[in-house]
């Protein structure tokens, strides 16, 4: 692929992340527009139901009132209770008042003596004694139209049914549920029985997003659905309300992720000119052996001082670098530095150089060739060197892998896990792998002293490279309490700001000769 290739690839790639970024508060508002909705809408049914309710309740109080009232005319001739009956059905709601004996309707408020049996008029009903309440489609003077009766009835079936005339309850259901707005009706609590509004009708069976009410006074519910026509308007009033903040938050997302994948795609270009114009540099942090306190070697340590700029942290720079594909070229670029360095200034043969490679770098077959040209660069007895294996990314168990790490090893060279048990190195490492040292992660040499987790497994790593042989340098290493306990654990190397900082190799060469010649540097 050729270098314009890249950049229009990465220019389409960055637009095509920006766009996705503008879109993301969209694809949520969405979502949250719907949802919303629903319960708005599921709210407002369960408010129109509620008003059903205390209405419908106000009715059938009455209606139960005026049971109780009339029930002492049960059993009187019609013409002894004809002009109580009478004067009782001229109140609101009612349609009529029927005097029943031993369970046979025989006189109304509305009509002359006559005889029909309870269980005819109410034939799916089981009409109990006492009070009760039945929703019918219509009754015998007024057979299309429905209502409900109120029932009282004593033991021997003597009582009264007062009618409450079906259009009253009708036309409340018509006013609550709008214009279609609600499908809303009233039933008896086992459902086989109700009534609904003229224009919506009531709620289909199954429907998830009905609200219901319970009467706390009366065997009867009312059931309430919002229409979709109603759940459509609430979207749109609340994608209205909501479109200026999420055109906003898009532009906003869009510019932040612009800004990042221009300073991100910026410093990826910025690392190519670096390594170009020498704005890296290798500082090297010694290595002590706790045995003796002889310095054994130093970790290389890769640094970047931007003209201009300064210093940039280690892991910004690394970050990108792995994530871009510059991790090869940048640990070549930190061979060739180093390099540079052991031949301007050698440290002996028995010194050893820790160098970060990448796992993707150890699975290449060029990482024999690029270690190589550095051995042959600083020549014989200017350092021995230990390739740390970084733990970011997995060591895949390949034959490549298996066939560099022979050949590095034949070579002299020394294999070391660093970091170990941050990441993705386990005990199939060590069994699959042959690594001489493994490298104690700063954060577990931090706990050493207290109870938290970290300094278990310290612990536990330790007594494993007991076990398999393999020799440990702790990173991190402070205070002279953490060096004591290490070295009483049988760790044998450790470096950290207790002994030195990262230096330049001229430093580092003063500071050995000084530390050969000399007492321990103090504690800082």
């Amino acid at each position: 692929m050729t270098t314009g290739e890249r950049q229009n690839k990465r220019w389409w790639l960055r637009w095509l992340l920006v766009a996705a970024a503008a879109a993301l508060p969209l694809a949520v508002a969405v979502p949250f527009v719907y949802m919303q909705a629903g319960l708005l809408a599921r709210h407002d049914a369960r408010g129109a139901a509620e008003v059903v309710m205390r209405q419908a309740d106000a009715i059938f109080a009455e209606a139960d009132r005026l049971a109780a009232e009339m029930a002492p005319q049960a059993g009187k001739s019609c013409a002894e209770a004809d002009s109580t009956l009478h004067d009782a059905a001229f109140q609101p709601y009612f349609r009529a008042i029927v005097l029943v004996r031993h369970r046979v309707l025989y006189c109304s408020s509305i009509t002359d003596a006559f005889t029909l049996p309870l269980a005819q008029l109410l034939p799916d009903s089981a009409v109990p004694p006492g009070r009760s309440f039945h929703f019918v489609p219509g009754t015998p003077m007024v057979p299309d139209r429905p209502a409900v009766m109120a029932v009282r009835l004593d033991a021997a079936g003597d009582g009264v049914i007062v009618t409450v005339d079906g259009r009253y309850l009708r036309d409340l259901l018509d006013a609550v549920g709008g214009s279609g707005r609600y499908r809303i009706g009233i039933e008896s609590l086992d459902g086989r029985q109700g009534l609904a509004g003229r224009r919506a009708g009531v709620p289909p069976p199954g429907a998830s997003s009905v609200r219901e009410v319970v009467s706390t006074i009366y065997p009867f519910r009312v059931r309430s659905l919002a229409d979709a026509a109603l759940l459509a308007e609430y979207r749109k009033r609340l994608a209205g309300s909501y479109a200026p903040f999420v055109v906003l938050l898009a532009l906003l997302l869009g510019y932040l992720c612009h800004h990042f994948l221009k300073y991100r795609f910026s410093l990826v270009a910025a690392i190519r000119r670096g390594m170009r114009r020498g704005e890296f540099e290798v500082h090297y942090q010694p290595v002590i052996d706790l045995r003796d306190g002889s310095c054994a070697g130093a970790e290389a340590l890769m640094r970047w001082f931007r003209p201009g700029l300064g210093a940039v942290r280690p892991d910004l720079f690394f970050a990108v670098a792995e994530s871009s594909g510059l991790a090869i070229p940048l640990t070549r670029h930190l061979f060739k530095l180093v390099g540079r360095d052991l031949r301007r200034c050698p440290m002996g043969p028995l010194f050893r150089v820790g160098l970060n490679i990448t796992a993707s770098h150890l699975v290449e077959p060029g990482i024999v060739d690029d270690v190589a040209r550095l051995r042959k660069v600083v020549g014989s007895g200017a350092a021995d060197f230990v390739l740390e294996i970084t733990e970011r990314e997995p060591l895949p168990p390949i034959e490549q892998v298996y066939r560099n790490m022979g050949v590095l090893s034949a070579s002299g060279v020394k294999l070391a896990i660093d970091d170990f048990g941050t990441g993705h190195s386990s005990l199939a490492y060590l069994e699959r792998f042959p690594v001489d040292y493994l490298k104690i992660d700063r954060g577990f040499v931090a706990a050493i002293g207290t109870d938290a987790v970290n300094a278990s497994v310290l612990e536990m790593i330790i007594g494993l490279a007991a076990r398999l042989g393999v020799e440990l340098t702790a990173e991190g290493v402070e205070t002279h309490g953490q060096r004591d306990y290490l070295a009483a654990q049988g760790v044998h190397y450790a470096q950290g700001f207790l002994y030195a900082r990262p230096m330049p190799i001229e430093a580092l060469r003063a500071w050995v000769d000084e530390l050969r010649g000399g007492p321990m540097p103090a504690e800082p």
